[in-house]
């Protein structure tokens, strides 16, 4: 870069810096703008612009204001309530006044208090025909909200991607649907200019919903509770469960109970209030399920032999696990006999939990009069060992299976989705 350039250079620089200084101190040196004087009434041009402002109000007569600051307190004679209103809004408006006392007091004359009534409607009805052309705009405004609200119950797909879980899906559908028609009312109203409408609607609204609420306090808590238990899912389809004292398979859950077929071929419906706040016992969650039966045995038989051959012949049995294994307690000194408890395991997603149990006691109980263990409350008679069957009964599950598919488009229970 040459001499020259870097003079140049050096002169733009300078001269920059220099306008900028004199900007700044000619702003600075520059007096402030003078803001426009502040105009003070008295309280006689107060008092005066309030007094105008009454004059022009229809139906009120000996007017009269009297100011104090910025407080003013109204007289006079109105031939109807809502003339009252407008007066203390119209001296607010033009006298600037924030504290308005009205002692304006309504007409005892019934032709003048009729008059007034009758200026009133007439002022309504002009307001509602100077609405007229905006009806249609307003109607056209509620369709469309209904229209757009029927698409959306049409359309099923993005909420069913918003949640996996059918009735979430549906209860936000319901939502968008119930908000869309709501605004197309609201802003129906607000094109017809009928605010204090839109409040009253509002405020009844709330009202009747909390009487709603009170008078269907049961079934709101078992929708909720439905909600509750298809996020939960505490249980699946054909588990095995209690609930609130009742056994059986869950069959399905709709938004108002829960369905168990019982292993005699009963239907039970269970509020789902009930099901979830009551404790829940499932049979299901793990396949593993113990049973034990109490034998008696004289005083004079060697317990730890007894012991021994009951638990040995009890596993033996077709359908009790050897992980964990069988074993039998001394659980009371009777009268007449010792009372010995066998425990055994039972894998009920292969075998039958009654059928295994029942095996059981008929093997030590032969087994037993065999060895001539004394059972001091059963007659003793040599017998072959029984060999019953333990498979699985479906029956139960085939019920619940007919049910469910009677039911199937309201069923909330989800095979797929995650279980508590």
């Amino acid at each position: 870069m040459t001499t020259l350039s870097i003079w140049f250079l050096r002169s733009i620089a300078l001269l920059a810096l220099c306008m900028t200084c004199a900007t700044n101190c000619g702003a600075q040196d520059a007096p402030p703008a003078e803001e426009p004087p502040q105009v003070t009434k008295t309280p006689a041009q107060v008092e005066a612009a309030a007094l105008e402002a009454l004059a022009r109000i229809e139906g009120l007569e000996d007017e009269g204001v009297k100011v104090q600051g910025t407080s003013a307190v109204l007289t006079g004679v109105a031939d109807d309530p809502a003339v009252l209103e407008r007066a203390a809004e119209v001296v607010q408006a033009a006298a600037g006044i924030t504290d308005v006392q009205n002692d304006i007091t309504i007409t005892d004359d019934v032709g003048e208090r009729i008059r007034g009534a009758t200026t009133r409607v007439s002022g309504r009805l002009e307001g509602l025909i100077d609405a007229l052309p905006l009806v249609p705009v307003a109607i056209g405004v509620v369709l469309l909200a209904f229209a757009l609200a029927w698409l959306i119950g049409r359309w099923d797909w993005p909420f069913r991607r918003l949640s996996r879980n059918q009735f979430l899906g549906s209860i936000a559908q319901r939502l968008v649907q119930l908000a869309v028609g709501i605004l197309g009312l609201l802003l129906a109203l607000e094109i017809l200019n009928a605010t204090a409408l839109v409040g009253g609607v509002l405020g009844a609204a709330g009202v009747a919903g909390i009487a709603i609420g009170f008078a269907f306090r049961d079934l709101v808590e078992n929708y909720i509770a439905s909600v509750l238990l298809s996020v939960r899912q505490p249980f699946r389809p054909r588990d095995h469960v209690v609930i609130d004292g009742h056994e059986g398979l869950v069959t399905s859950m709709n938004s108002r109970s829960t369905v168990l077929t019982t292993f005699d071929g009963n239907i039970v419906r269970i509020p789902n209030a009930v099901v979830f706040k009551t404790t829940i016992v499932s049979y299901s969650s793990d396949p593993r399920r113990r049973f034990d039966f109490e034998v008696g045995v004289g005083y004079d038989v060697d317990l730890p032999v007894a012991l021994s051959v009951g638990v040995q012949t009890i596993a033996q049995a077709d359908g009790v696990m050897n992980d964990p294994e069988p074993f039998g307690i001394v659980t009371n000194l009777g009268d007449s006999s010792i009372k010995i408890r066998f425990f055994g395991w039972v894998d009920q997603s292969k075998h039958d939990f009654g059928k295994v149990r029942s095996a059981a006691m008929q093997r030590v109980k032969v087994e037993f009069d065999n060895r001539n263990i004394d059972m001091p409350e059963t007659p003793s008679k040599p017998m072959p060992m029984p060999t019953p069957s333990v498979t699985k009964d479906d029956t139960a599950a085939e019920f619940a299976e007919i049910e469910a598919n009677r039911t199937e488009g309201s069923n909330l229970l989800d095979q797929s989705a995650p279980a508590e």
